[in-house]
């Protein structure tokens, strides 16, 4: 009985990551920027993202999912603008913002939060509003 409840869960679970979406950013601007991730165990990392293409991509799941753009590897500085996309899963859907935080690094040069999906509201304007979708779309953020 044991091995075929924990059969079941595990098979739920390979479903239930097999449904989940994907977060991307892709730099289009003509400059690298950097890209900070950080969890809701406040654990972190950072990486370069190259100019006229520089990509990245992650399954996206669990809360508290910060994916912060900088022009400049000093993120944590109060004097380094900060373009953060929030996004965090729960039950099946994720919900999804822009902020600026110390000015936004973007200014002028536009960025798009997207989905692969037409019912998932897209962001075009940082203004930190939450909207939600399905956990099952692939979300890109695309830099200028």
């Amino acid at each position: 009985m044991h091995f075929s409840t924990f059969t079941a869960a595990s098979v739920l679970a390979l479903a239930s990551s097999a449904l989940a979406g994907k977060a991307a950013v892709k730099n289009n601007c003509g400059q690298d920027v950097y890209l900070t991730i950080t969890r809701q165990d406040q654990s972190h990392t950072q990486q370069k993202l190259a100019a006229n293409g520089g990509y990245f991509s992650e399954q996206l799941s669990g809360q508290g999912n910060s994916y912060g753009l900088t022009k400049n590897q000093d993120y944590y500085s109060a004097n380094t603008p900060k373009l953060i996309w929030g996004a965090s899963d729960s039950a099946g859907v994720v919900y999804y913002s822009l902020n600026n935080v110390d000015g936004n690094p973007f200014n002028g040069q536009g960025v798009r939060l997207t989905g692969n999906q037409a019912n998932c509201p897209a962001v075009t304007s940082v203004d930190g509003s939450t909207k939600a979708c399905s956990n099952s779309n692939d979300f890109t953020l695309t830099l200028c």
